[in-house]
């Protein structure tokens, strides 16, 4: 994974207080596709309706587009019911499996390599 400057958790910590969740969202979008390119791209939504019926905060999916413009991405779909910080927990947990879907074994997806990833996220953009 790549290096990241070490005042990513500082910098977010010292954006406006009065940012909405949606323009945190974004910011935090930027900051992660900037600093953890993933191999393939990552498309991130956030929903209500179909988030609350799975009782979930988020989830990952690859997604494999038909056509004459066949896409390969990773979808990433955040319960936007849930509170900010919630949100930012799932996104980070979310990104990581986009990082490590590859490399695990399917039906694994919890493994060492994405512990590994999913902890460097949190010391990055939440230890300071």
């Amino acid at each position: 994974m790549n290096d990241v400057p070490d005042d990513r958790a500082k910098y977010l910590l010292g954006q406006p207080k009065d940012l909405s969740v949606n323009q945190k969202f974004r910011l935090i979008l930027r900051l992660l596709r900037a600093d953890f390119p993933a191999n393939v791209p990552i498309k991130v939504r956030r929903l209500t309706s179909e988030a609350i019926k799975r009782k979930i905060f988020g989830w990952c999916s690859m997604v494999n587009s038909d056509g004459p413009k066949a896409k390969r991405y990773f979808l990433i779909t955040i319960n936007k019911s849930c509170s900010w910080s919630q949100q930012f927990d799932t996104i980070l947990h979310e990104w990581a499996h986009a990082l490590t879907w590859n490399e695990v074994e399917q039906g694994k997806d919890h493994s060492d390599l994405f512990a590994r990833a999913y902890g460097k996220l949190y010391r990055v953009y939440i230890e300071d």
